[in-house]
Formats: C-alpha cells, sequence, structure tokens
C-alpha cells in the first residue's frame, strides 16, 4: 500500500510540473502589450488611412465614414464611426464609451492649414473646442497633441509654411495645457522641408505611404517615457 501511495504521489507531482510548464510556455506566447498597442489615434485623413496602411487594429483608429475630418466650428458634433458598435457618434461620445487610455490627435490638413493660414486664433478656438469636449467625456484618457504632417513637393493649395504655422500653435497649445507634443517633422521632411519622396502615397503630397506610417509610430515608441512622464 505504501508503495501504491508513492507511485500516486510521484505521477501527482508529475501531472502538477507538466501543468505548471505548459502554462508558462503560453504565457511566454502571449506577447505583452506595447506602448503602441495602448494608443487610439483620431484625426482627419492622414489618420484614416492607417487603417489601411499600418500595422495597428483598426479600432486603434478613429475615423469618420467619409475619411476625412474637417476642423472647425462644428468639430464637436462631427460624427465618427464607433469601433465597436459601427454607429456614427460624435467624438465626445466615443471617447465616453471607450475611454481609451491615451489618444493620439492629429487634426489640420483637412480644412485647417489652409483655411486658417492667417486665422490662427480661430484654428486654436477649434482646436481646443475639440479637446475640451474629449477631456470632459473622458477624464482619464491622456491626449497626445501630434504635429501636422509636413506635405509634399506637388501640394498645391497647403504649403508646409502654412504647416509649420499651424504646428507652432498646436506645441503652444501642448504646452498650456500641459500636454505632450510630438513633432513628426523631422522624421518624415525632407532637408527642404518637403515630405520625403518615399513618404508620398499621392501626387497631391498629402497622404502617406505605409514606410511612412511605420516611421511615425516608431518615432511615437521612442517617446514613450517622455509621454508617460508628462502624464
Amino acid at each position: 500500500m505504501r508503495c501504491n501511495r508513492i507511485v500516486l504521489f510521484l505521477l501527482a507531482a508529475s501531472l502538477l510540473f507538466l501543468c505548471s510548464c505548459g502554462t508558462a510556455r503560453a504565457a511566454e506566447q502571449v506577447p505583452a502589450e506595447t506602448f503602441l498597442d495602448s494608443l487610439t489615434f483620431l484625426g482627419d485623413s492622414t489618420t484614416a488611412h492607417m487603417q489601411q496602411r499600418s500595422s495597428l487594429r483598426s479600432e486603434q483608429i478613429w475615423a469618420t465614414k467619409e475619411r476625412y475630418l474637417n476642423l472647425d466650428s462644428r468639430i464637436t458634433y462631427a460624427k465618427i464611426l464607433h469601433p465597436v458598435t459601427g454607429e456614427e457618434n460624435t467624438i465626445a461620445q466615443v471617447a465616453a464609451s471607450l475611454r481609451p487610455a491615451y489618444l493620439v490627435i492629429t487634426l489640420g490638413v483637412d480644412y485647417g492649414a489652409y483655411y486658417y493660414r492667417d486665422k490662427p486664433d480661430v484654428f486654436r478656438l477649434y482646436y481646443e473646442k475639440l479637446l475640451s469636449a474629449i477631456q470632459k467625456a473622458s477624464p482619464d484618457t491622456r491626449l497626445i497633441l501630434q504635429s501636422v504632417f509636413p506635405v509634399g513637393r506637388n501640394s498645391g493649395a497647403v504649403t508646409n509654411d502654412m504647416v509649420n504655422r499651424v504646428n507652432a500653435n498646436i506645441q503652444r497649445i501642448a504646452r498650456e495645457r500641459g500636454l505632450p507634443f510630438v513633432d513628426q517633422t523631422p522624421i518624415l521632411a525632407d532637408e527642404e522641408g518637403f515630405l520625403r519622396p518615399e513618404y508620398c502615397y499621392s501626387e497631391d503630397g498629402l497622404h502617406l505611404t505605409a514606410s511612412a506610417y511605420e516611421a511615425i509610430l516608431c518615432h511615437l515608441a521612442s517617446q514613450e517615457r517622455e509621454i508617460r512622464g508628462a502624464a
């Protein structure tokens, strides 16, 4: 009988060891969430296209049905597609529903840099109107203000001088609100300040390639310590 009990004990111990090893191996196979996994993105067409040309999950990108988002007096009434339900809701409604940890905002190409080129106060008014609505709807969401991307040589109405002025305005807003500002211009621009040719997806010089989005995400990941430190 003693022999049988010993055998049973050893068998149980062996099974417990094998199960623990299997659990450990399973845990090793599940990748830990990265900083980029915790980011959600909101913006105009240059953000919407990340759904097709980046490694992000589609639900990480908030976009309108039409794929562009105008920064104007009705910005807080603009409807985006809820990533879970597919319904059209205001940005604040989606923020209140999903409460993302981080929300990267990139606005200023669609109805921004050109239309408010001589009206920086108007740009600021609408931009901050959106920020306030999001922060009210989801107070724990950390906003990250990202620069408007440089445009290529073939860009017509929008120039990099306009983009730079808008970015200076956004950086000022970030500083005054205590929010992180991520400038992607040094990453995307050539020595003359234009969007690098290899990053131009379309002839208008506004839209970006997959490699451009990869560079953008890599730069954001490199800013993790600064972004978390600003919280």
